[in-house]
């Protein structure tokens, strides 16, 4: 399975610079992160547009409400915006039940803030195309993050379940390496955490030595 990196913001400026790499696969969002971004729910179509618009192929946006009959309303609301739409669902009661009937109607979706593997069994009997385990808040909450995301990721192998882990919340890119020796293939993370991939210093002079070469017999 190729690894496959996704962007945790709605902050335009960043995300399109990060998605003109060609390295991203898109953009995963949540009401908070919309927030952050000083972006409402009503934002995720301007939001879809200038994402796919920069090379994003597919754009997470979650589904908000606490009855499973709004859940489903809109996430199909969501899924509208066009074929790139991933309907995010928190992995409680109700989300994880919106989230079997939108994907019995062919809806992809995402199950979401997940901290245990009985939950990714969950997502697996949902038909969710991905569980969204968060790395590091299992850690702050003095959990073994990495041992419970491989843990999701052996599981859902093991039963030939098509749904797919996609690690949140990671904070530094060695776990994000340590995860992907594991054979996880899927990770979202914050612009700060994307860019540290660009930042060994061993690289960076070996760039400036070449560009001296060059200058130097031009």
């Amino acid at each position: 399975m190729a690894v496959r990196l996704f962007l945790d913001t709605a902050e335009r400026d960043v995300a399109v610079d990060l998605l003109g790499t060609g390295l991203f696969e898109g953009l995963t969002t949540n009401p908070t992160i919309l927030q952050r971004a000083g972006l409402g729910v009503a934002a995720a179509a301007d939001v879809h547009r200038w994402a796919v618009d920069a090379g994003a192929r597919e754009v997470f946006f979650q589904s908000w409400g606490r009855e499973v009959d709004v859940l489903v309303e809109r996430g199909l609301r969501l899924r509208e915006l066009g074929d790139e739409v991933v309907v995010k669902l928190v992995a409680s009661r109700e989300g994880t039940a919106a989230c079997a009937r939108l994907a019995a109607r062919g809806v992809r979706t995402l199950l979401t803030a997940v901290y245990a593997p009985g939950q990714a069994v969950l997502a697996a009997g949902a038909g969710a195309t991905y569980v969204a385990p968060y790395l590091g808040r299992l850690d702050s909450a003095g959990r073994d993050g990495h041992a419970e995301v491989v843990a999701m990721h052996e599981l859902l192998r093991a039963t030939g379940s098509p749904t797919e882990v996609l690690v949140a919340s990671l904070r530094d890119v060695a776990s994000v390496v340590r995860l992907a020796r594991a054979g996880v293939g899927a990770f979202t993370m914050a612009p700060a955490v994307a860019e540290a991939f660009f930042t060994e210093q061993l690289t960076a002079t070996a760039v400036t030595a070449f560009e001296d070469a060059v200058a130097a017999t031009s």
